[in-house]
């Protein structure tokens, strides 16, 4: 069975892991841009997406690209530490992965099961991106500074 990936942080562009990058360029191939139901947060370096709860009172997705996962084995085992992510303990890690409905852009009426990242906390620091859409968002913000570090 063919395995998806629905990326929508610094997996596809700003991982400070050279093996990550290889990864995803070496064993992935793009299917098209799409979106999932979810809510985003900024946690500084990175995002966090979590799911859509039926109690939200408004409709809120996630953009992000939908790559087919050409050798699963070794894309996981790289994607999985770096989102510290335990399938054994799915909840002990920052992430965890599961499945999720993507929609293609090109076919939005007809969803994907791809895997996702999903961050199982949100911090209290964190801050919600509105267009869900963390790259736009990157790009539109002040620079990231660590705290702590040197002003």
């Amino acid at each position: 069975m063919q395995q998806r990936l629905f990326a929508y942080g610094t997996i596809l562009a700003g991982a400070d892991d050279p093996q990550v990058q290889a990864a995803i360029q070496r064993y992935t191939e793009r299917i098209d841009e799409g979106w999932i139901r979810g809510r985003l947060y900024d946690l500084g370096p990175f995002p966090g997406a979590v799911p859509r709860l039926p109690q939200d009172s408004r409709e809120t997705w996630v953009r992000g690209v939908l790559l087919t996962v050409l050798d699963p084995r070794r894309v996981f085992r790289v994607l999985d530490p770096y989102e510290d992510c335990d399938l054994q303990r799915p909840r002990a890690g920052l992430y965890r992965r599961e499945q999720v409905a993507a929609h293609p852009a090109s076919a939005p009426e007809a969803p994907l099961t791809c895997q996702i990242y999903w961050i199982n906390r949100v911090p209290p620091y964190a801050r919600l991106i509105d267009s869900g859409d963390w790259h736009h968002h990157v790009q539109s913000r002040p620079p990231y500074a660590p705290r702590g570090g040197a002003s």
